[in-house]
């Protein structure tokens, strides 16, 4: 006796979860996590808590999925592609300068003031932004610089650390003296910052 296939539920509608996705991040930059509502975000999308709920299934993973949805706006996942032809030295600026681009647009930095404001009282929060955010970027980073050391180019005994090294010195002071109320560096003085940050690395990291 023939088994029925399992039915198919209705195709998740990809306009609907943007609006959601956008929805959520103007709420929590303007309310903060603790004070935005599933209820709230799906009043302000335009959409039902039944289709909220049916493409996330609780709050925090929503608030993930707006830190994964902002890093892949500014620094997609093509960056880190291994088959990448450029040289490293090239392939490290462009990654340097999404980064940058990323933390000092507007919704990061308000993302970053909010939730700076609540990690006291919402200890996950931190957790959960460093998941879906930093942590991704550094995986990513460590299969590039893994590539990088096996074809020779660079020779790294802790990858992790390395990693950490990059984005920590391509943050350097402006992001936090941007996040205590500064504006933001020219646009210049930011790209010669990623130059810079690079070839630092590179004299660290680069065969003898």
């Amino acid at each position: 006796m023939k088994k029925c296939p399992p039915k198919r539920g209705r195709p998740k509608d990809p306009d609907k979860r943007l609006a959601i996705l956008e929805s959520a991040k103007e709420l929590f930059v303007e309310q903060g996590y603790a004070g935005t509502s599933m209820d709230a975000i799906a009043k302000n999308a335009g959409v039902s808590k039944l289709t909220l709920y049916s493409h996330f299934g609780h709050k925090e993973d929503l608030f993930q999925q707006c830190v994964v949805s902002k890093c892949e706006e500014h620094a997609p996942d093509a960056l880190y592609d291994p088959t990448n032809n450029l040289p490293l030295r090239k392939r490290l600026i462009s990654i340097g300068q999404a980064f940058i681009e990323l933390l000092f647009s507007e919704e990061a930095v308000k993302f970053y003031r909010m939730m700076a404001g609540e990690a006291r009282q919402t200890g996950k929060l931190g957790r959960l932004f460093h998941a879906a955010g930093p942590q991704r970027m550094l995986d990513q980073f460590e299969e590039l610089l893994a590539v990088a050391v096996h074809n020779g180019e660079l020779v790294i005994r802790d990858r992790q650390r390395a990693a950490n090294h990059y984005f920590s010195m391509m943050r350097g002071d402006h992001h936090m003296r941007v996040i205590m109320g500064e504006s933001n560096p020219p646009a210049s003085e930011l790209r010669a910052h990623v130059a810079d940050v690079v070839d630092v690395f590179l004299s660290a990291y680069r065969p003898r």
